[in-house]
């Protein structure tokens, strides 16, 4: 797909210095593709023009994994694939970076890309409401609230029931950040499947667990004390669970379209060139 118009988002709490947005402006414009603001965040450079998520080709964000994260979020509600920029430390899910960012729009007006549909976790809260997470879904402790105590069920059979600081199930995309971090597998991206990783689990046998796309998780709050535990979607607070509350989780299929320039790195390619994996010491 050639790419000609694109809107841009950037964190409103932390945005990019304005010398990196004039450059990816002169740069969108030297490529022959319009650029402007979306309306999820405030214009980066006065006099930027508002552009709406269906009158573009795709979106373009500029910031960090936080960042790039929350603007998949926000395009794959309006239902326009995402292209990030890394102008943050890390950068995993980024399609570029800045140092690139010249030849990389060229790429795109020239079609030198690809669209990669990722999967998401689907949430649902015991008031109805839906909520979809590109990496994880995690329900935490609340910091006045004692230890909790969880049953994890699916259908008819009890998979675990644990006490601990919370869990987290994520995609495999996900699977390399808040899941990597307390102690899951690393999984690839081309496997179906939902990883569940227990937060400071006060047990000795409960480890990380994939399930297959089709398992439907129920997550209930069997016991709690003080403040009701946190659902939080992408790291983003989505509401309360309350002692005998169940919230459901799915795995869907093809939720976030992101933009990838073809060729580029492949999976293996950035968690070596990020992490470090398979490097030798």
């Amino acid at each position: 797909m050639r790419i000609s118009r694109m809107c841009l988002f950037v964190d409103d709490f932390n945005p990019p210095d304005p010398v990196v947005v004039r450059r990816v402006a002169s740069a969108a414009a030297a490529a022959g593709i319009s650029l402007g603001c979306s309306p999820f965040c405030a214009p980066p450079l006065p006099g930027l023009e508002g552009f709406p998520p269906e009158a573009c080709d795709a979106g373009l964000i500029l910031g960090g994994d936080g960042t790039i994260l929350r603007g998949f979020g926000r395009f794959m509600e309006a239902g326009i694939p995402a292209f990030g920029v890394n102008t943050g430390h890390l950068g995993y899910l980024a399609s570029a970076e800045m140092d690139d960012v010249e030849p990389s729009l060229l790429r795109l007006a020239s079609g030198e890309c690809v669209v990669e549909r990722l999967p998401a976790v689907h949430v649902t809260m015991p008031d109805g409401s839906g909520h979809s997470a590109v990496n994880d879904m995690s329900l935490n402790r609340s910091p006045r609230g004692g230890m909790l105590h969880l049953e994890v069920r699916t259908h008819d059979e009890t998979i675990a029931r644990m006490a601990g600081d919370g869990l987290v199930v994520s995609t495999p995309l996900g699977s390399t950040a808040y899941a990597l971090s307390a102690g899951g597998p690393v999984l690839d991206p081309g496997i179906p499947a939902l990883l569940m990783v227990a937060l400071c689990p006060h047990q000795l046998s409960l480890r990380p667990i994939v399930f297959s796309a089709g398992t439907t998780l129920e997550i209930g709050v069997r016991q709690t004390r003080g403040e009701d535990p946190v659902v939080c979607i992408d790291g983003r607070p989505a509401g309360g669970l309350g002692q005998g509350e169940r919230a459901v989780v799915r795995y869907r299929e093809g939720c976030c379209p992101v933009i990838r320039l073809s060729p580029g790195d492949g999976f293996y390619a950035r968690l070596s060139r990020k992490f470090g994996w398979g490097a030798r010491g």
